[in-house]
């Protein structure tokens, strides 16, 4: 969102050991600043508890409610805020945001982290036309998997698995920022006491399982380019990255593709709610390359009972493909039909048949009924002689004049054969004369 004047604090204010450099970004609840450490010099980022529904900056800096009826809502969010901080300053992992201080200041709170140079997965995603190819995907599953895991284990969850709140940095490792701790606290039912979303374990199950499943909407994402928002009681459709990679026909093929990894996106994105993965082991199941099953380990270590669903083996196409080989449509038809499997012996694949062209003998030719030619004279067969016409008879024509035929004068044929002697005797007169007159001069 655009920074708003009077909003911000100001280049130059000082916040504990720290200096505001510039204004970063800033969101609904909150203002990220480019800062400095005064103590070592060193570049940071300060994000401050902002809720501008809530509340605005006073002169002097203090941020203060709008509205006494928004207090409840703001010191909510103020102790999410809070918590998340301190929650994240427990880990130390590289997709993971780490938070190096926090602090209480002018109203509200502030926490500083190392600041990262990159750009978030939507703004990149936004900037080019190509999408991301299979080692890019690779990197972004195992880093957001491993950032995930470690939440996990301390018992939390992320619940805000998004492009937006996924920041790249210039070795492309994908770090997990925000929490959604203060969007749930500040949109929280004010009539009901707010219990933390850690608190209530049938709540974090389902946090996991959502995070999990975002997981597999920001793969679809870096491909397709289009993000589907996650609204509560709906189940948003995704297409087939097969259909997907349609887009991008003359670019697929050198992206490298994995059909097995493509397929269990779409796997883990197809599956019902009481069906999705639970567990960072579950979800990682779905993209290993064997396909036979493997023991599962549930949260608590013990042995999971319920499996992922494979995706759908296709059956082995009768015709040929309508593509020509060693071209772009034709990689697309191959990953358009990956999971079909191999034949497990020679004889089960049946070879395509090409139709028998007849050639043309008189067996392939088409009987044909002979050839009858009508003659004028077969109604008369045994017959003596025609009949005649009398001259009495009437007629329902006119006779024609009669016109003499022109006489023809016949050539002498004695009179041609002596005009062609004639001709002959004179050309071999010239020659020989020509001759003579270049030998003797």
């Amino acid at each position: 969102m655009p920074a708003i004047a009077g909003q911000t604090l100001p280049p130059g204010e000082r916040l504990l050991d720290f200096e505001i450099v510039q204004v970063i970004g800033l969101t609904s609840f909150g203002v990220l600043y480019l800062g400095r450490n005064l103590q070592d010099s060193s570049t940071v980022a300060i994000k401050e508890y902002m809720p501008s529904p809530l509340a605005m900056r006073m002169p002097g800096g203090q941020v203060e409610v709008t509205d006494p009826s928004h207090t409840e809502a703001y010191q909510r969010g103020l102790q999410a805020f809070l918590t998340e901080a301190l929650t994240l300053s427990q880990f130390e992992h590289p997709n993971l945001l780490r938070v190096s201080a926090v602090w209480e200041d002018n109203g509200t709170a502030y926490r500083s982290m190392p600041y990262h140079t990159g750009t978030t997965l939507l703004a990149w995603r936004a900037s080019t036309t190509e999408p991301a190819s299979q080692s890019q995907l690779q990197t972004l599953l195992d880093g957001l998997l491993d950032a995930l895991f470690m939440l996990y284990q301390a018992g939390l969850a992320h619940g805000q698995v998004e492009p937006l709140n996924i920041y790249l940095g210039e070795d492309g490792q994908p770090v997990l920022m925000d929490f959604d701790a203060v969007h749930l606290a500040v949109q929280s039912d004010l009539h009901r006491p707010h219990v933390d979303a850690y608190a209530d374990p049938a709540r974090m199950k389902a946090l996991m399982t959502a995070d999990l499943h975002a997981v597999a909407a920001v793969l679809h994402f870096a491909v397709s380019g289009d993000w589907v928002p996650m609204r509560q009681g709906q189940l948003p459709r995704y297409p087939a990255l097969a259909d997907v990679l349609l887009r991008f026909k003359d670019s697929a093929s050198a992206l490298e593709y994995q059909p097995e990894f493509l397929a269990a996106v779409d796997t883990a994105l197809a599956l019902p709610p009481g069906e999705r993965p639970g567990t960072v082991t579950e979800f990682r199941a779905l993209f290993a390359a064997d396909s036979s099953p493997v023991p599962l380990l549930a949260q608590d270590g013990k042995l999971a009972t319920k499996r992922p669903r494979r995706p759908k083996r296709e059956p082995i196409p009768t015709a040929p493909p309508a593509y020509p080989l060693n071209s772009s449509e034709s990689v697309l038809a191959l990953l358009a039909n990956f999971e079909r499997g191999p034949a497990t012996a020679a004889e089960d694949v049946e070879p395509f048949q090409v139709p028998e062209v007849p050639t043309l003998t008189e067996e392939a030719e088409p009987a044909l009924p002979p050839l009858r030619i009508v003659n004028p004279f077969d109604d008369f067969e045994g017959r003596d002689s025609l009949p005649l016409l009398s001259v009495d008879e009437p007629t329902d024509y006119e006779p024609l004049p009669y016109t003499p035929m022109p006489t023809i004068r016949r050539r002498n044929p004695w009179r041609q054969r002596l005009m062609v002697i004639g001709g002959t005797a004179a050309v071999l007169i010239a020659a020989v004369g020509a001759l003579a007159w270049l030998l003797f001069g």
